[in-house]
């Protein structure tokens, strides 16, 4: 028998055991035959984690609605390309709430073209017909490390290669310029990791909200919630809450609006070739501010409306989920770490290993120069440091995010290795001088909120 007819029979086996449904095993595979083994595989990941919350009265029901969701979405597409696998929409990068990468860079391009609200008539709200849990962040898969900077980054704007990976497993690298929306733009300033976490927290109000979005005529999308600053103090583990922290979040999730970027398309001979020059966007399009004093306390809201680009990938569910505990992370290093490395643990399951020398990790993770990138030793430091917080974090399926840094082949540099491990096997705590006890791994304080 054929691996892909196994791998289908494997997971029809899965689903009914979950379903308890075999009279609709004929459906399951014609859904298979029709969308591809990994879209239903990724729909019966979110029927899974649905289960485990508790928010599923009958799972074979909901699992139909899904896929009859999904093949009436496939009946209506185009004609799949030549060398192009039929349900290869989505695939699925951990047990998640459907978690999709773009088919193609081409594609994935030719989504993140901005399309203008202002001229656009608007149409009635809409919510999404199965929204995001709340238990969880959908972070955008197009977002990785190279998006963020440190606070210590005292450029305003740069040029950075950045990596995109689509469905196919390829990755695509494009210049992208930080800290302006045009390449002859003034320098705006280059979004950084705390500015990543209040992202974060914002998208957790938008599905807490019910993740509500505007549609308008020319097709482009607006995704909107209301942002209590100190709700959105709370979700990034604050404890204290003055005045200058107030103005501090003010000004700090404004900047997602005004700090931008530039993808140079047309350094790219494929996209050059297909006549795409390049895109402008930020990750918010705009923020109304409303300042109120209650009980002697001042309140301020926000309502903030995500950027045509980005609410698409939030609504086309391109996004690996992530737990909350990711925007309480105090190391900006370990944050830009965790992007990069989740997606990739995740996609190679329990037991599955990555790594990497740590020169390459700064490449990676496009850190800003200094001194100690120089030095084996000083690398060797900083980066067990970084992953003091990281090491035994756990993914939204649970299983723990395990780090080392040892001696590799190269004496010159020292090598991270990374690694899931199930639940049931607990992380050791890294310590400092590179030595391991059990434990969980403690994160850095918090500032006290009264």
């Amino acid at each position: 028998m054929p691996e892909a007819e196994i791998d289908a029979d494997d997971l029809i086996s899965r689903i009914v055991e979950t379903t308890k449904s075999p009279q609709s095993v004929p459906f399951y595979k014609k859904a298979i035959a029709t969308l591809g083994r990994d879209m239903v595989e990724g729909e019966f990941g979110e029927l899974r984690y649905r289960m485990h919350a508790g928010e599923i009265d009958s799972p074979a029901r909901y699992f139909t609605t899904l896929l009859q969701k999904q093949l009436a979405g496939a009946s209506t597409a185009a004609p799949p390309k030549a060398g192009h696998k039929p349900g290869g929409e989505a695939q699925s990068v951990g047990q998640g709430q459907g978690n999709y990468h773009s088919p193609s860079a081409l594609e994935l391009f030719s989504e993140l073209k901005p399309l203008p609200h202002q001229e656009a008539e608007a149409g009635a709200d809409s919510a999404m017909d199965f929204p995001y849990s709340a238990k969880m962040i959908p972070w955008a898969t197009f977002i990785g490390p190279e998006f963020f900077t440190l606070s210590s980054n005292k450029a305003k704007s740069d040029r950075v290669m950045a990596r995109f990976r689509t469905l196919d497993g390829q990755t695509a690298e494009v210049p992208l310029i930080r800290g302006r929306f045009f390449p002859k733009d003034e320098d705006r300033g280059i979004l950084n990791t705390e500015e990543g976490r209040i992202l974060g927290a914002m998208e957790c109000l938008w599905v807490a909200q019910g993740c509500r979005y505007a549609k308008f005529g020319n097709g482009s999308v607006s995704c909107f919630c209301n942002v209590p600053l100190r709700e959105l103090a709370r979700l990034l583990g604050w404890e204290s809450f003055g005045g200058k922290d107030m103005a501090h979040l003010k000004r700090k999730a404004i900047n997602l609006k005004v700090k931008g970027y530039y993808l140079e398309l047309e350094a790219i001979k494929e996209f050059r070739l297909a006549g795409l020059k390049g895109y402008g966007f930020g990750l918010v399009d705009g923020f109304d501010l409303v300042d109120k004093v209650r009980h002697r306390l001042e309140q301020t809201t926000l309502r903030v409306r995500f950027s045509d680009p980005y609410s698409r990938q939030l609504l086309a569910r391109r996004v690996v989920s992530r737990p909350k505990e990711m925007l309480m992370m105090r190391s900006e290093i370990a944050f830009l770490m965790r992007l990069y490395l989740e997606p990739i643990l995740m996609s190679r399951g329990v037991g599955g290993e990555h790594s990497i020398e740590l020169l390459n990790l700064i490449q990676v993770l496009k850190l800003p120069a200094a001194g100690w990138h120089k030095f084996k030793s000083r690398r060797q430091a900083i980066f067990n440091k970084s992953i003091q917080e990281l090491h035994g974090m756990k993914t939204i399926d649970g299983n723990a995010i395990s780090l080392q840094i040892e001696q590799g082949q190269n004496a010159k540099d020292f090598m991270l290795v990374a690694r899931l491990l199930a639940v049931s096997a607990p992380a050791a705590k890294v310590l400092p001088d590179g030595g391991r006890h059990g434990g969980p791994a403690g994160q850095g304080a918090a500032p006290q909120i009264k």
